[in-house]
């Protein structure tokens, strides 16, 4: 079968033979050469794309076991996080780190190693994982973890499905009490009080915040920081998980509706209309705000969008991060989906987390973008800061070997050596790993 797919981002769309296996045993009858598996392609650029063949893995969606005092699930790989959320929510239990979609499949959290609000305290979904059942090239079931095929255990994590077809995962849940999140809303003035804040909230469980990439001047780098954390709440006796009721889109938006003036606008009124406070929230309102609006990615219009994610090293940060903000006002390449979070940890191996802040930036496709991400790129040469591959669209293969990741490593190198021919991505090819 044969359709045509992008990713979240719109911004590229190829013509791709699909396999679909309805179960283990037809996806260990697929013939290996070429593909990429995908989930429910959230990644934004072309990591989940292959002219060749794109193996979806929706249709392995179960739950092979669950030891519910020990508070241990495997899932297949399919699973999205929304379907889980439904059973775990209501046994007082929830994912020990989740990214800002419930959209996403378990195999695509782990092939992204995704980092949530909590990577301060947690780390990144890597540090608790427990086991990979992983189909190799010759369609061979591998089981792996810390002590047994370690190499392919670790270079998986965050490895973009470069390594094998994830089948399944097993993991730690954590314990909560409630479905609600106690938030904490604080506004900040500028840059130096917004990384200042986020990391004297590291108390706090979860701790985000919305940088306003249009204010200037004094105040540049100016927030809106969401801290939260689980709550106990007595007499609580059943839990459910609710969706917040969705805006949908259907079509396209015209081009002309998103561009400098119209974002620098919104920033402005998203900034101004929010005031500190505290409130109780429930987990999908704090977590998943994007999946309010169906089909988000529309707004864009017909090209889409790029995405970008940056890490920077905590010593380096400040003067960094002000210079990208700053390439951004003078080139008025602003972003309103845009996010600042302190990252607590390296996470190793492929992964993306190191100590330091992580950046994200959606940006229409302004005429001068990729000139102005390659000046971003340079500054993240400079100081030793990385990009994540579940965002990039667009980065050139002599920019990401000169960053601060692990692709390169000599281990990495020997596996893909064997197992290029079998698994590869548009991406892949354009990064050369």
């Amino acid at each position: 079968m044969k359709k045509q797919l992008s990713g979240w981002g719109r911004n590229k769309f190829i013509n791709c033979n699909i396999y679909k296996p309805k179960n283990l045993k037809d996806l260990k009858k697929i013939k290996y050469s070429g593909l990429i598996p995908r989930g429910m392609g959230r990644s934004y650029g072309d990591s989940s794309l292959k002219k060749k063949s794109i193996l979806l893995t929706e249709n392995l969606n179960k739950i092979l076991t669950f030891d519910f005092k020990k508070k241990v699930i495997e899932v297949e790989s399919g699973l999205k996080i929304v379907d889980l959320l439904k059973i775990l929510i209501p046994k007082k239990l929830f994912l020990p780190v989740t990214p800002g979609s419930k959209y996403i499949s378990i195999g695509g959290m782990v092939a992204s190693d995704v980092h949530g609000k909590n990577h301060h305290q947690n780390g990144s979904f890597r540090h608790h994982i427990i086991e990979l059942k992983i189909i190799d090239e010759k369609g061979q079931m591998q089981t792996c973890s810390k002590h047994k095929n370690k190499d392919l255990f670790n270079y998986s994590i965050g490895g973009m499905g470069l390594t094998g077809v994830i089948y399944s995962c097993k993991f730690r849940l954590i314990p909560i009490h409630t479905d609600l999140i106690l938030q904490e809303k604080i506004k900040t003035k500028n840059l130096k009080e917004t990384m200042k804040i986020l990391k004297e909230s590291s108390n706090w469980q979860y701790n985000v915040g919305w940088i306003d990439t249009s204010a200037k001047n004094l105040n540049l780098g100016r927030s809106i920081i969401f801290k939260g954390k689980h709550v106990k709440i007595p007499k609580v006796k059943q839990l459910t998980f609710t969706e917040s009721s969705k805006l949908k889109i259907k079509i396209n938006f015209p081009k002309f509706l998103l561009n400098h003036l119209t974002i620098k606008f919104l920033n402005f009124f998203y900034y101004i209309l929010n005031f500190q406070k505290k409130s109780l929230v429930k987990i999908d309102d704090y977590f998943y705000q994007l999946d309010k609006i169906k089909n988000w990615n529309l707004i864009y219009g017909k090209k889409g969008f790029i995405s970008y994610q940056l890490v920077i090293p905590e010593k380096k940060s400040y003067t960094s991060i002000k210079q990208i903000l700053e390439i951004l006002i003078n080139n008025k390449c602003y972003s309103f989906v845009s996010v600042i979070k302190f990252l607590g940890r390296k996470d190793g191996y492929n992964s993306f987390g190191i100590k330091g802040f992580t950046l994200v930036f959606d940006f229409p496709l302004y005429d001068n973008i990729y000139l102005v991400l390659e000046q971003i790129n340079k500054i993240l040469i400079k100081n030793k800061g990385n990009i994540y591959l579940c965002k990039d669209s667009i980065t050139k293969s002599s920019d990401f070997k000169m960053m601060n990741n692990n692709f390169y490593d000599k281990k990495f190198i020997r596996m893909r050596r064997v197992k290029k021919k079998y698994f590869n991505s548009e991406q892949s090819i354009r990064l050369n790993i």
